[in-house]
């Protein structure tokens, strides 16, 4: 295994796109001549196709807050509705939010996830389809390569030299927001920056959902996934198990989504390559952004909160021997309605066409990712105060109605066959098995306390990349029974821990 140059280990990739050849595929359940196919598995296994009957992101603009853009690959060829960026060169020139290569594959990555096409550079000239296709996206760059002072990705906003990245991801959502963003796919780790809470502020009175990923290389959140009312994702692989990578029994968790062994393209001697395969819960925060969008453009007159509540009461369940399983779809009848989380989970695997089925706008007018209690930033009453007289104000508490109908698929619409060994008696151990539903609404119920006090009770500064391409530690940082406790770390000036936290890419025999 052959590391990438220390200067192309991306700090915007929170969940690090771990790249395999793409004829060296292991664990995908279907091989196909084209390792294409075998990489958009969580197409069939979501029911990408029928969702996208009845809703596609017609008429709703995804913002993509990442790094610079390749908008010329072909899955992205007039998709791109606008790209731009407020950071500078170590010079004080603009950056492009444009570039070519290695340096734009994960934002071009992303966004292909999103609204891909599905035309590239694979065989027969296919590329990745995106969950959203109809969709418009607008890209906004805040992490760019050897931009600050110490040769780390990041983003200067002016002469001081310092990384301003967690800044620049609020102007960001700021502007995403006033260009019209309903959804805001952020696949990227900042530190904390005063200005994020007010941007969240901003989205949230708008009526924008805002999509936040884990941290692969420390199982952790940072921001923004952090925020109060952020939806925070971690990725599955085919089988419905939590990745190797992935964070687990956190109560900050939101949604599993498929991260595992996932087609997202990357850059070699040749150019972008479509059927590059990699791994990340960058790819489940994108995939789970469009997924939303699709479910919103079929709902138009649903509000953010409502199309929350429809992912939120329909994850995916699939039934068996008198349990319930966690799956990509909801599969059976009679499935209960999860009341609270999971340890590892969240409410469950992202499932949009069953929750697409729904009646939305029925659903209650309350962001269910908010927690009332804890250490949380913004705060559910600022919250509550700004979205106040707005059509998408989430009160700091909330009532659970059930689904107006109990969605379910046959087996045959169902997820890719798996064998009788993706689920065990107990949630996620970190051995491969799929949390099992036991009388959900009992026992995901009591767990309802303990995430509503813990939730996002994390935000010091995300880890330093040190010279060796590892993690240096994380600064002002307090070990709370593996909660991390805000207290204290918000004064910190960008020169201590002013870095965008980094992940780890290795390369398996790809030309890059």
């Amino acid at each position: 295994m052959t590391s990438r140059p220390l200067h192309l280990r991306r700090a915007l990739a929170a969940a690090a796109v771990s790249t395999v050849a793409a004829v060296a595929l292991v664990g995908v359940p279907t091989a196909h001549a084209d390792p294409l196919d075998d990489g958009q598995w969580w197409r069939t296994a979501m029911g990408v196709d029928e969702l996208n009957r009845t809703g596609a992101g017609q008429g709703v603009t995804v913002a993509v807050i990442d790094g610079p853009i390749d908008a010329g690959v072909p899955e992205l060829r007039g998709r791109v509705a606008s790209s731009t960026t407020e950071c500078l060169t170590k010079t004080g020139g603009p950056q492009s939010a444009g570039a070519k290569g290695r340096a734009a594959d994960h934002a071009t990555s992303m966004a292909s996830l999103v609204v891909g096409s599905g035309k590239g550079t694979a065989a027969g000239g296919r590329g990745i389809a995106g969950i959203a296709p109809r969709a418009t996206v607008r890209h906004y760059a805040v992490l760019f390569a050897d931009t600050t002072d110490g040769g780390r990705d990041g983003c200067r906003l002016d002469v001081s030299g310092l990384d301003q990245s967690g800044r620049a991801t609020a102007r960001a959502i700021r502007q995403a927001v006033k260009d019209g963003a309903r959804v805001l796919s952020i696949s990227l780790s900042v530190d904390y920056d005063s200005e994020l809470v007010g941007a969240l502020l901003d989205a949230y009175k708008a009526g924008a959902i805002v999509v936040g990923t884990t941290n692969n290389d420390t199982k952790n959140v940072f921001w923004p996934g952090i925020g109060n009312g952020v939806v925070t994702v971690t990725h599955v692989d085919a089988k419905g198990n939590l990745d190797s990578s992935a964070l687990r029994k956190s109560p900050m968790l939101d949604f599993a989504a498929p991260g595992s062994k996932v087609a997202s393209g990357g850059s070699g001697s040749s150019g972008w390559r479509s059927d590059v395969i990699a791994d990340g819960a960058s790819q489940a925060t994108a995939i789970t952004a469009g997924g939303l969008a699709a479910i919103w453009s079929a709902h138009p007159d649903a509000t953010g909160n409502q199309v929350l509540q429809a992912a939120r009461q329909a994850v995916g369940i699939r039934a068996k021997d008198g349990k319930y399983f966690t799956w990509f779809r909801r599969v059976g009848s009679n499935l209960p309605v999860p009341t609270g989380k999971t340890e590892s989970y969240g409410f469950g695997i992202f499932a949009p066409a069953d929750a697409v089925k729904l009646d939305v706008t029925s659903l209650p007018n309350t962001n269910p990712m908010v927690a009332d209690k804890g250490v949380v930033e913004p705060t559910a009453e600022q919250i509550a105060q700004a979205t106040a007289g707005t059509a998408n104000a989430s009160p700091s508490t909330s009532t659970t109605a059930s689904p107006s109908a109990s969605p379910s698929t046959s087996g045959a619409e169902a997820a890719p066959a798996t064998s009788d060994d993706t689920g065990g008696d107990e949630e996620d151990t970190g051995e491969g098995s799929a949390f099992v539903w036991l009388a959900a609404a009992v026992v995901l119920a009591a767990l309802v306390p303990l995430a509503l006090l813990l939730r996002r009770r994390a935000g010091g500064a995300a880890p330093a990349r040190g010279g060796d391409g590892h993690e240096s530690g994380a600064h002002g940082i307090h070990d709370t029974h593996g909660i991390q406790d805000t207290h204290g770390t918000h004064d910190r000036t960008a020169a201590t821990d002013g870095v965008a936290a980094t992940t780890k890419e290795h390369s398996n025999g790809v030309d890059r």
